[in-house]
């Protein structure tokens, strides 16, 4: 059987989101399929939720809008599948500013293949790539009789380090 890249989205998004947690994988908010964002493109799967957090003397709770865009790989992810999320992150956000909503919106761009580039720098921006605005995670799944399984990749380094 030949495992596509559709196929992993439609086991995502019609999942069940607590079977999916149990198989390592989060997903919270509403979650959309095949999202045009205008002349970015269209985004395999995003999802949006409210949420709020206490400001730093603690005297009140500021709303926030959490926009996660999520990118299928069936092989290898690395910077290419980043830089086309990132694209998609960027329309939305320009979306949002148009229409005077960029306040208070947090980013989080999920890129799940089957492996991860560890022959380029890719493998470490996960590490780094973490603010109040944007975040990445990388998730690599498996899917064999016993169904679908997902795993967060992060704190990559060589095993080589030279020195």
């Amino acid at each position: 059987m030949n495992f596509l890249e559709k196929d992993l989205e439609q086991i995502i998004y019609e999942s069940d989101r607590e079977l999916l947690e149990k198989k390592g994988l989060y997903i919270g908010g509403k979650l959309l399929r095949q999202v045009r964002i205008g002349n970015y493109g269209v985004a395999d799967l995003v999802s949006v939720s409210r949420d709020v957090e206490v400001n730093y003397n603690c005297t009140r709770l500021i709303p926030y809008l959490e926009i996660t865009v999520y990118e299928l790989k069936k092989d290898k992810i690395g910077i290419s599948a980043f830089l086309q999320a990132l694209g998609y992150v960027k329309g939305i956000s320009d979306y949002f500013e148009r229409r005077n909503i960029n306040r208070n919106v947090r980013y989080n761009i999920v890129l799940i293949g089957s492996s991860l580039d560890t022959n380029s720098s890719y493998a470490y921006l996960s590490d780094f790539v973490c603010s109040d605005r944007l975040s990445l995670v990388n998730y690599v799944y498996s899917y064999d009789i016993n169904g679908i399984k997902f795993k967060s990749k992060e704190g990559y380094s060589l095993k080589d380090k030279g020195f």
